[in-house]
């Protein structure tokens, strides 16, 4: 009898766990304007806090319509990608919000996207796309679209870590990017902050930023890796990276030191980072518990002299006319399992789930004779 309570929790809560680890994979958008307002996703929707502290709507959530990452221009305009899972079919967008909140699409909603098509734009007009796959860990390019639709490889070929230009760079698995004074990209790849150059030069600023100490928080999975995920570059050219398998924010300094400037109490940990030229730092962070329990984000402010305070939390203020509670965890029930796999690859990798799962019964099955034997 013990056995068979076994084998029904293994078939029952693997793929609970699988579906949890999946659930946490929030927004690391957040960005600000030249006026002091601040906009940050929750997945779902964008939000506006203005230079009064005021949280308010500027872009309406839809129900399985995420959106990660935000980046804005020299005029303040705000763009972003929707993602979402219909029909067995990836659509994805880009989009362009102004100032005063009208919307236009750089890219209409579609199961076939353009090459390389992307929220992220530099002053010329060019788009950025990291091309990658986390899962096959065969290559990982960055690739650049001009505004006539050419798309070149600007740097990286073969997954792996290497210094050097163009293809003889090697990328592992990015997870942010960001847009530094200087008009190079800056990445978070692997344990490391990585720069590039417009002529695809990359260098390596810092690795082993995942290390943990003993001032460490507990870290998000229970494990003792890190992950580094959104970043910024201050107008001093200091890189702030967001850590946040190991709930904190980290400063690689002009000089290449390295030091914490932030560690966030459990469940929250942070995702994402804007920098103002006044020298304060904004930091999105994500409330996340296993199993899958999610938490509103809320956005930090360190200013210059090192104070720093919450200045707004979803799901516990008023938003104008709408009650900031309606967004409270939004998309985190949305983002299954297979959404992290595409299309093409969902039968592959769930027979991988399910071959995993049958062979752990059977081992348990086989455990359960040699015992009776």
């Amino acid at each position: 009898m013990k056995h068979k309570f076994s084998i029904v929790m293994l078939v029952l809560f693997t793929p609970l766990f699988l579906f949890s680890a999946a659930a946490a994979h929030p927004a690391t958008g957040i960005v600000l304007d030249r006026a002091g307002n601040v906009y940050f996703s929750d997945l779902e929707t964008v939000w506006k806090i203005d230079t009064q502290g005021r949280l308010s709507v500027f872009r309406a959530g839809v129900s399985g319509r995420h959106v990660h990452e935000l980046t804005i221009d020299a005029q303040d305009n705000i763009y972003g990608g929707d993602i979402s899972y219909e029909g067995q079919k990836w659509v994805s967008d880009v989009w362009k919000m102004r100032p005063d909140g009208t919307s236009t699409y750089l890219l209409e909603p579609t199961t076939h996207p353009p090459r390389s098509m992307s929220n992220w734009l530099d002053r010329d007009g060019n788009m950025y796309l990291v091309d990658q796959n986390n899962h096959t860990k065969t290559r990982t390019v960055l690739l650049r679209r001009s505004p006539d639709g050419q798309v070149i490889s600007l740097a990286g070929v073969a997954y792996g870590h290497q210094d050097g230009k163009g293809a003889a760079a090697k990328f592992s698995s990015v997870g942010g990017m960001a847009f530094g004074p200087d008009g190079s990209l800056y990445l978070s790849d692997g344990d490391a902050v990585r720069k590039v150059t417009m002529e695809g030069s990359v260098t390596t600023l810092a690795r082993e930023l995942t290390a943990r100490t003993a001032d460490d928080k507990p870290s998000l999975f229970g494990t003792a890796y890190g992950s580094l995920t959104g970043l910024a570059v201050s107008s001093s050219g200091s890189v702030y990276v967001a850590d946040a398998g190991n709930r904190r924010l980290l400063r690689i300094n002009p000089d290449g030191k390295t030091e914490v400037v932030l560690r966030t109490d459990p469940p929250y940990f942070p995702n994402g980072v804007a920098a103002s030229p006044d020298g304060a730092i904004y930091v999105l962070e994500v409330g996340f518990t296993l199993p899958n329990i999610s938490s509103g984000p809320r956005v930090r402010k360190i200013s210059a002299d090192g104070s720093n305070s919450i200045i707004a939390t979803v799901g516990s203020q008023d938003a104008g006319s709408v009650k900031a509670a309606v967004a409270q965890g939004a998309g985190m029930s949305t983002e299954g399992f297979l959404a992290f796999f595409p299309s093409g690859n969902l039968i592959k990798y769930g027979a991988a789930i399910l071959g995993v799962t049958l062979l752990s019964t059977l081992a348990i099955l086989w455990r359960r004779r040699k015992l009776r034997a």
